[in-house]
């Protein structure tokens, strides 16, 4: 048998069977995915490398900001990310040749706009939530808002 049959047969094994773990995204490792944050920024590259944590290494990576009324800011320089498991909130694979289509939809603005927009908006949600929690707390409730979830 020669060794690229071995290899797909690997490659069959690890698609057929369920993991439960972190050790389910082994099959995206060399692949371009998309790794939305918990802040709401989003990454777009190939994922080298991962650990139990699911702390990512995305190589050749940009970032992308989404912002309302169908716009987003994408950084030029495609760096090397590493990810904190913990402000994962989604992982996917790309399919390189459709990943252009839903751009085609919103209009690109310089990434440095966007990235001032979107801190102005988090910045907004933290002044709310704030409000919000010091409203609750005044009437016996207890709140879960943590203004550390966007660093």
């Amino acid at each position: 048998m020669s060794s690229g049959s071995s290899s797909n047969l690997e490659d069959l094994y690890l698609q057929s069977y369920s993991f439960t773990t972190t050790a389910a995204i082994i099959g995206s490792v060399d692949r371009k995915v998309f790794v939305l944050l918990r802040d709401g920024r989003s990454v777009i590259g190939v994922l080298r490398t991962f650990d139990q944590f699911a702390n990512l290494v995305i190589h050749d990576g940009v970032e992308r900001i989404y912002l309302d009324g169908s716009r987003y800011g994408e950084s030029t320089e495609p760096q090397i990310f590493l990810i904190r498991g913990e402000n994962v909130v989604m992982m996917g694979e790309l399919d390189i040749d459709k990943e252009d289509e839903p751009l085609e939809k919103l209009t690109r603005i310089d990434y440095g706009v966007a990235f001032g927009e979107w801190k102005e908006a988090q910045t907004k949600i933290v002044e709310r939530h704030t409000i919000e929690d010091k409203l609750l707390r005044s009437k016996g409730h207890l709140t879960s808002f943590l203004t550390d979830e966007f660093y």
